[in-house]
């Protein structure tokens, strides 16, 4: 007998960590919405309510290189967040996005490694910041500001970011830091292509700087097509299909070890016309769910949910609409059903 999220080899099966991006904007393919204002108490609030009693839970936080260093681009209002929810018992993932603004692609991916050096330098010593993510969907080319496949020399910025945060966070003495990508799920020759090449540019020295890779998947939304009948089993079904490529395949395409976790980075759903509140929550379930059934096969001990709040509950476009919270902080009904999968999936009792 096989038991749901039970592993089927030799690995155990360790409970799943979860988190959200807390902010309502989001990257785009088409025009961007400007996102109706934030409040900040309320946002704190709903955090708190996710958080699972006694057990970890993330806040994941954007922040991007565009040329400047460190000291010039991490705004004030990024780090009181980090502040904000550092205090409140939640732990931090940072993104460092690769945007670099007129640049050839030689001197942006030697800046962008000096940057996350010194963003390792400033930040490593708080202990509630436990995750990096070097580039954001780097194999990704055509988002105007969704991902950073499009700016020059960013793979070579992916492999040079990893290797530079993995060793100044060793130097500096910050073991919990943990170093890892993502990647846009994407099927076929693309993306063997893809992973033999980062291998090819990394190297071992880039294989052993790697402690996660995320995977950013959107079933229904972005990416492969669901086929036509039942979403929400197809939408489970391209999960698994997605962590077990990347564990079988893709990973030792790019000489990644067996040993180094996987994330689901990203995922969501949002609602909108023909994507009802309703949906939004059997889909939450459907892709939670499937990670758990398979965390132990593959070694999957992460997942982040994106977002919390919409930018803009009243625009009928769907990337103002990935929240579990409307604009005005009014519930759906997918913030219950992810906050009781929270609490029943995690900590030791699992």
């Amino acid at each position: 007998m096989v038991i749901a999220g039970a592993s089927t080899g030799t690995r155990p099966a360790a409970p799943l960590v979860f988190g959200i991006y807390p902010g309502p904007g989001v990257g785009t393919v088409g025009p961007k919405v400007a996102p109706r204002p934030e409040d900040p108490a309320l946002r704190l609030a709903a955090l708190q309510r996710l958080k699972p009693r006694g057990c970890p839970f993330v806040a994941r936080l954007y922040t991007a290189y565009d040329g400047r260093p460190a000291a010039e681009s991490l705004d004030a209002d990024l780090l009181a967040q980090i502040g904000e929810y550092g205090a409140a018992g939640l732990r931090i993932e940072l993104v460092l996005t690769y945007r670099p603004q007129g640049l050839a692609a030689e001197a942006a991916v030697a800046g962008y490694a000096r940057y996350v050096r010194d963003v390792v330098r400033r930040l490593g010593s708080d202990r509630r910041l436990v995750s990096l993510q070097i580039t954001n969907e780097v194999n990704v080319g055509g988002g105007l500001d969704a991902s950073d496949g499009r700016f020059p020399g960013a793979r070579d910025a992916l492999v040079r970011g990893v290797i530079a945060a993995h060793d100044q966070a060793r130097r500096d003495g910050h073991a919990h830091l943990r170093v890892g990508f993502s990647w846009a799920y994407e099927r076929g020759h693309a993306a063997d292509a893809f992973w033999h090449a980062l291998g090819r540019a990394g190297g071992r020295r880039f294989a052993a700087a790697v402690d996660w890779v995320g995977l950013d998947i959107y079933p229904g939304t972005w990416g492969p097509r669901l086929r036509a009948g039942d979403v929400v089993a197809e939408a489970r079904a391209q999960m698994r299909d997605a962590l077990g490529s990347l564990r079988r395949k893709h990973l030792g395409q790019a000489g990644i070890p067996d040993t180094v976790a996987l994330h689901v980075s990203e995922s969501g759903y949002p609602t909108g016309p023909g994507r009802s509140d309703a949906d939004q929550a059997r889909m939450a379930a459907a892709m939670v769910d499937a990670v758990d059934a398979v965390r132990g096969q593959y070694r999957v001990t992460d997942f982040r949910w994106f977002d919390l709040r919409d930018a803009d509950s009243a625009d009928p476009r769907v990337e103002s609409r990935y929240g579990l919270l409307r604009d005005d902080y009014t519930p759906k009904p997918a913030f219950s059903t992810y906050r009781r999968l929270v609490a029943r999936l995690s900590g030791p009792g699992r």
